[in-house]
């Protein structure tokens, strides 16, 4: 007598059952993965980018006016030299120049840069990049300002 006669209701197997449950898991878990690496990658690539963005418009505020400044003691920006000093600074950086916006005036530079980070993991997933953007302004200033008021 074999295993069918002794239990003929059974239609079929449940064998192999375990192997695509656990399959299932594997791909989620590998899905898991792929956002936890490339997420990390796209949020390091975030602050990078923002932290050129700020360097490349203090970079862009220290380009003042000299004879204006001379004349009246009152600090405002070249912004034809302070556009220059900050795409000169993200250009270095290895930023392309369709990549970056810097909008410069007397009394500040605001400097927008955005930028792609490929994906590892996620490239299986059909997900090749990610943008990231970046804004930082910057103003002149001379001397040192305290909040508190007085000499340091």
């Amino acid at each position: 007598m074999t295993v069918r006669d002794r239990h003929p209701l059974r239609l079929r197997s449940d064998e192999g059952s375990a192997s695509v449950f656990v399959i299932g898991i594997v791909l989620v878990l590998f899905a898991v993965v792929g956002l936890v690496a490339d997420g990390g990658r796209a949020v390091n690539a975030r602050v990078a980018i923002v932290d050129d963005a700020e360097q490349a418009a203090r970079a862009a505020a220290n380009q003042l006016d000299v004879a204006h400044l001379r004349a009246t003691g009152e600090a405002r920006i070249d912004p034809g030299a302070a556009r220059d000093a900050a795409v000169d600074f993200l250009s270095v950086r290895g930023y392309a120049p369709g990549r970056m916006t810097v909008t410069a005036a007397d009394d500040q530079v605001t400097v927008e840069v955005e930028d792609v980070v490929p994906t590892v993991l996620l490239q299986l997933a059909g997900v090749d990049t990610f943008t990231v953007e970046g804004s930082a302004t910057a103003r002149a200033a001379v001397g040192i300002v305290t909040e508190i008021g007085g000499a340091p």
